[in-house]
């Protein structure tokens, strides 16, 4: 970044200065996506909590009606993210597992130990019988089957239902859709975020780790009045090509009402918020090691703060947002959602094939990272969540307005939200106005309401 792009940073109008540095760094290729291959899907964290989802309903295995009885019906339901919908893998040895119920402390169970096609999946008490172990068998994009020891059978939504309450059974494996599961990891150490119940060890302020051999750093914001005892959600914001952590933490001159993104306003004390700092206040992401740094500031500070790995969330502007997509493409399992903002394909797409809830917002008159790219991002989970295809409304040039699109059709969980502004490469547009404004963008409140429906 020139000393001229570096000092705009902080005037009223910041983020436009970046348009010529963006576009040069584009021509000349340093802004190469480096791929990194996704973790093989049956990989099993045994100190770790899942959501299982059905590939073909987008529905999550679930003990009906939260019962703690042995004998009680293994079922799919829309996604709650309940005690009753996590999942302990348990090592039996020789690559089978038994799945542990986090509400009633019992087992994935084949009804009277059958070996026929269409047995019962129930609960059990664990007694490490055949019957309650399964080997994880990969399936393509991420996903598993579960193969029963005893029967040999794989675990699928009976007749490739799509309702609450569709029968979990057993059935000869044949790599069917609602056969398949992903597995969603909520938490490590058995936990809501180890630093729950726990004194903070970490306050707000710039704080710096190691990650992949470099000396990393990222501001945080703890909630003023921290509970230890609330598991909070966690907001990763990232900034633009140029922009630092600390424009990002103080609003620039648009001052708290646009911090973090307006998130730190718009959550109302009730969210832990991060704003990471880019290596050459960029996002690169070679080797994947900007991802990596995103898994180690995971860790850290989940394990000094009580947080709700259900509710990880990422945003970004320009160079910002392509981080944001990045993680949606490489940390389904682990973010809840995103939200890009004016993004491109521009940190890479490790993976890409899951679903995971998005948001993109982009102004028609982009001249610096096109709305045809801000589509293409858009697209690729629309199709990963199962939405119906669709070119929403964008508005007229001219009209100084937004238009906000819900798709309809998408997996439960996994909405997808579309909002095209007339504007050019702006984070914080304003209607009625050809100018921006952290104070009063509609943009802040909108991804705010996104990401606080998933509770």
């Amino acid at each position: 970044m020139t000393a001229h792009g570096a000092a705009s940073a902080g005037r009223h109008r910041w983020w436009s200065r970046i348009a010529a540095v963006v576009a040069v760094t584009l021509a000349i290729g340093l802004l190469a996506a480096v791929r990194p291959a996704p973790a093989e899907a049956a990989t099993v964290d045994t100190d770790a909590w899942y959501v299982l989802v059905n590939r073909n309903s987008g529905k999550a295995l679930d003990v009906s009606g939260a019962s703690t009885a042995d004998g009680a019906r293994i079922g799919q339901w829309t996604r709650t993210d309940g005690a009753n919908q996590q999942w302990q893998f348990v090592d039996s040895g020789g690559g089978f597992y038994r799945l542990k119920a986090r509400h009633s402390g019992k087992v994935l169970d084949v009804a009277g130990a059958s070996a026929a096609d269409g047995a019962a999946i129930q609960q059990w008490a664990d007694h490490n019988g055949t019957n309650q172990q399964f080997r994880l068998a990969d399936s393509d994009a991420g996903h598993v089957r579960l193969i029963n020891r005893g029967s040999g059978k794989a675990v699928e939504v009976q007749g490739g239902s799509t309702a609450d309450g569709g029968n979990v059974v057993q059935y000869t494996d044949w790599g069917g859709a609602n056969q398949q599961w992903q597995m969603i990891k909520l938490s490590s150490g058995g936990g809501s975020g180890s630093g729950c119940g726990s004194a903070p060890a970490l306050t707000s302020g710039t704080h710096t780790i190691q990650s992949g051999g470099k000396s990393r750093s990222f501001i945080l914001r703890v909630p003023d009045g921290y509970d230890s005892n609330h598991p909070y959600r966690l907001i990763f914001a990232f900034h633009w090509r140029g922009g630092t952590a600390g424009d990002v933490a103080s609003g620039g001159t648009s001052g708290s009402a646009w911090s973090y993104y307006g998130q730190q306003e718009q959550s109302g004390n009730s969210a832990i918020l991060v704003a990471p700092q880019g290596l050459g206040n960029g996002w690169a992401n070679s080797g994947g090691e900007d991802v990596t740094f995103v898994d180690d500031m995971i860790r850290r500070i989940e394990g000094a703060l009580c947080v709700n790995p259900a509710q990880r969330f990422a945003t970004g502007f320009s160079w910002g947002g392509g981080m944001s997509y990045a993680l949606a493409c490489s940390r389904a399992n682990v973010f809840r959602a995103v939200a890009v903002m004016s993004g491109a394909e521009i940190s890479g797409c490790g993976g890409g094939t899951q679903p995971i809830a998005y948001f993109g917002i982009h102004g028609i008159g982009d001249s610096v990272l096109g709305i045809a790219q801000g589509r293409s991002l858009r697209d690729r989970f629309v199709a990963n969540n199962g939405c119906t295809a669709q070119s929403p409304r964008e508005p007229a040039p001219g009209s100084r307005t937004h238009i906000t699109t819900a798709y309809s059709g998408c997996r439960a969980g996994y909405p997808v939200q579309w909002a095209a502004f007339d504007g050019g490469h702006i984070p914080g547009p304003v209607d009625g106005s050809s100018g921006e404004s952290g104070v009063t963008t509609w943009t802040k409140t909108e991804i705010w309401k996104f990401f606080a429906q998933f509770q």
